[in-house]
């Protein structure tokens, strides 16, 4: 981060050397997670994504997680031009981006992402999936390829609810194969993960519902079955528990 008028009196932790799992850092800036909708409408990474995360790794970023990525062809992708990890030709789209990062010697995770209720494109299906038939707040975004107000979704079943945990599992095989040096599950902002520890998005009477360590159960199942990938680097996302996540 050299020629910056930061106050490094003030700020001096932000560039010390740190551990990142079994690796050191420089520093503790990372670049967050930014939906950007910039991949092809099959869901692979471009020339142009690897540029842009090539940018944030020369100028000294210590760890970069790319935007929401979803992880499986079925109800998971949330938005137009969403990147995908969810088939080989996504992993190899996306080696080009983390074999540029590398080049900066910077890690690189992928922000694994399921929409959940909150979809608003998906090519592969018309239907959305949620813990409750509860329908989000709010309306949809043309940018996302979306339009009006959220339909209600599916409640999911027992059977959609392993799907949804071996997706993960299989996203996170991906990413490994891809180059990336982990992932992030993404648990907040009102998508799948977090539908299911909101009380107001979840009112499953199964064990998946009720009491917050059923809530959780989900969340934390799907970490730990990606944790099968052989890095094991896995981070979650989580936003405070509320009953009015959705819209906010």
């Amino acid at each position: 981060m050299s020629g910056s008028n930061y106050d490094r009196t003030s700020l001096d932790v932000l560039f010390e050397n740190t551990a990142l799992g079994d690796r050191n850092v420089e520093n503790r800036v990372g670049l967050s997670p930014m939906t950007r909708v910039s991949a092809t409408e099959d869901g692979r990474a471009t020339s142009e994504m690897a540029d842009y995360y090539a940018k944030f790794a020369d100028g000294g970023f210590s760890v970069l997680v790319t935007e929401g990525t979803y992880p499986d062809d079925a109800h998971s992708q949330g938005y137009a031009n969403q990147p995908g990890l969810a088939s080989q030709a996504h992993v190899e789209a996306w080696q080009g981006v983390t074999e540029r990062v590398h080049g900066a010697n910077t890690p690189i995770l992928a922000q694994l992402m399921h929409a959940g209720a909150l979809v608003q494109y998906n090519r592969y299906t018309d239907e959305a999936l949620a813990p409750s038939a509860v329908t989000p707040k709010g309306e949809q975004l043309e940018l996302y390829g979306g339009d009006g107000t959220f339909p209600t979704p599916q409640e999911m079943t027992h059977e959609d609810i392993e799907t949804t945990k071996q997706g993960f599992v299989d996203a996170a095989q991906r990413a490994e194969a891809a180059g990336f040096d982990g992932v992030e599950i993404h648990g907040a902002n009102g998508y799948l993960l977090d539908e299911f520890l909101t009380d107001y998005t979840n009112d499953r009477e199964d064990e998946y519902g009720g009491p917050i360590e059923h809530r959780v159960a989900l969340p934390r199942r799907s970490a730990q079955r990606s944790r099968r990938c052989d890095s094991g680097r896995i981070r979650r996302r989580c936003s405070p528990l509320s009953d009015e996540s959705q819209g906010s």
